[in-house]
């Protein structure tokens, strides 16, 4: 799939990496998506999806999270969701300018859903929105992920690292930012969905040790929402790629919400889900090759 490659500068004067994946018909017509990476994932970790869409019709854009892995500005260790509030805002803003939409669809993986939920609340710059594995109740999931519950603590008593997925990650963000924002509470997700007028689903492993499906029903209750659209999938836990048979039918599903239509959406073929894995790690060593050039510069690959 043709894809480009450009960054784009938030209000603080940060670079966040954006790749656009384009449908081969220039007068396509289905869905403007942006694609924001859960907790630990790079643009590639979401290019099966983005192949799948734009094989359907969508025109993709995907990005590296700031202080995060990957492309864009600054470590993991120094992770927080105001620094992926900032990336998603600067993106989808871009995005909206770009494609001439007041609105876009949009796909968030994991953490990413607290963002993705707030933005679209409050900038009313969404259409459609699908979780996958999404988190609503962000305190919870730290304490099942952790092991303690830490937003309550001062920041000196606070240990330098903790481990989040495998990644040495610095709390102290994290904590700050919760006496700015109340992103991480469920009681703000609630919020957020109560004033979103628009398709919501969130598909959710019935054991998933980072997302309690319960809460995902309570929240969508509680917001008077379609309890249809909770929707359980047969993966294993929260780490997506475990079972690819199930990840196949998570995909499409995902992908039939976003465009619509009562049949199966096109898959893409083995041999190029198996050629995108290599050409998406060229597009990385091209993305930062392209800035000794000038920042902003966009690149393509096909």
């Amino acid at each position: 799939m043709p894809t480009e490659c450009f960054d784009v500068r938030t209000k603080e004067g940060r670079t966040v990496a954006v790749w656009r994946d384009g449908p081969p018909d220039k007068d396509a017509t289905g869905p403007v998506v942006v694609m924001a990476p859960g907790f630990g994932q790079r643009m590639r970790s979401s290019g099966v999806l983005a192949l799948m869409l734009v094989h359907n019709g969508a025109t993709v854009y995907r990005f590296d999270a700031l202080d995060h892995v990957g492309l864009s500005d600054g470590e993991i260790v120094d992770y927080s969701l105001t620094q992926l509030m900032q990336a998603l805002t600067s993106v989808v803003d871009t995005v909206r300018v770009r494609e001439g939409v007041d609105a876009v669809s949009m796909v968030a993986t994991s953490l990413s859903a607290l963002p993705v939920l707030q933005l679209a609340a409050d900038k009313k710059c969404a259409d459609n929105i699908a979780l996958m594995l999404g988190v609503v109740n962000g305190r919870q999931t730290l304490v099942e992920v952790l092991g303690v519950d830490y937003l309550d603590r001062e920041l000196d008593d606070l240990p330098d690292r903790v481990q989040i997925d495998k990644h040495s990650v610095d709390p102290r963000p994290i904590v700050a930012e919760t006496r700015v924002v109340d992103w991480w509470e469920m009681s703000a997700t609630v919020d957020a969905l109560s004033v979103l007028n628009i398709p919501v689903r969130n598909f959710v492993a019935a054991d998933d040790d980072w997302v309690d499906i319960a809460d995902v029903r309570s929240v969508f209750g509680a917001a008077n929402l379609d309890q249809r659209n909770v929707i359980e999938v047969a993966v294993s836990g929260h780490a997506l790629l475990r079972n690819p048979v199930a990840l196949k039918a998570l995909l499409s599903d995902v992908t039939r919400s976003l465009v619509g239509g009562e049949g199966e959406p096109v898959m893409p073929s083995f041999e190029e889900i198996v050629s995108l894995r290599g050409s998406e790690r060229e597009l990385e060593r091209s993305h930062l090759a392209s800035r000794t050039d000038g920042p902003g510069e966009p690149t393509e690959q096909n």
